[in-house]
């Protein structure tokens, strides 16, 4: 049996939000990992966290700062489906939110990031 586990102040996560959305509706949404509009928090599933992480628990989603993770890496678990899948390494000091409940239909757009090629004045509203 082959499980994971963190150190310290580590936390491992799974199921992070990169991959398109698709509304109640039926509409696709795709993804904006890459993009100018992909800077921006992304949730991630919990799935170990290590001894010195009080706060948080497996099977949570997490809300973590742009930047605040790692690559994933595909590893082994007998928790993950397959017996493997992508793994991401957080930054504690990076979360922002935590939730017991997988987050519905998160939209992104960063429009402080977002350029669309028109320069604007900021004071014009």
């Amino acid at each position: 049996m082959t499980q994971l586990r963190a150190i310290k102040d580590r936390i491992l996560a799974i199921n992070g939000d990169f991959k398109d959305t698709v509304t109640e509706s039926g509409l696709i949404i795709k993804s904006t990992a890459g993009t100018n509009e992909g800077i921006t928090p992304r949730w991630f599933e919990v799935l170990e966290v290590g001894p010195d992480v009080d706060w948080l628990t497996p099977g949570q989603w997490v809300y973590v700062e742009y930047g605040r993770w790692s690559e994933s890496i595909e590893l082994k678990d007998d928790r993950l489906e397959d017996g493997k899948g992508d793994v991401w390494l957080i930054d504690p000091k990076g979360c922002l939110a935590v939730s017991d409940e997988a987050p519905s239909n998160t939209l992104y757009y960063n429009k402080d990031t977002a350029f669309d090629g028109v320069y604007r004045n900021p004071l014009d509203v």
